[in-house]
């Protein structure tokens, strides 16, 4: 099953624009104009993770029908963030109802 989103988070992955994982969101070495988190994340690294998107006004969009490793073929990640702004307007322009979007204040 491929969708838009998949493909340009795989797009993301080849050019190496993503951030992944919590510690490496919260360090803010690099920008991220996105923040794309698994459904099955914690209720308190929900609460970090929206404290992050809040301090650096970032979208969050919810992977709900997916795991977000399968997506990023990196085994366990539960947490990443888009380092292109064209990209992650393109995944926010082409979400469907397997992904959620929590905020839009960033972009």
């Amino acid at each position: 099953m491929s969708d838009k989103v998949s493909t340009i988070i795989g797009f993301a992955v080849k050019a190496n624009k993503l951030i992944y994982g919590m510690d490496e969101l919260d360090s803010g070495k690099r920008k991220r104009y996105l923040i794309i988190f698994c459904g099955s994340l914690s209720e308190r690294a929900r609460k970090d993770l929206n404290a992050i998107a809040i301090r650096d006004h970032v979208p969050l969009i919810e992977v709900k029908t997916r795991k977000l490793e399968d997506i990023v073929n990196k085994k366990n990640c539960k947490v990443i963030g888009v380092a292109n702004k064209q990209m992650s307007e393109a995944i926010i322009k082409y979400i469907t109802d397997d992904y959620s979007l929590i905020k839009s204040e960033g972009i």
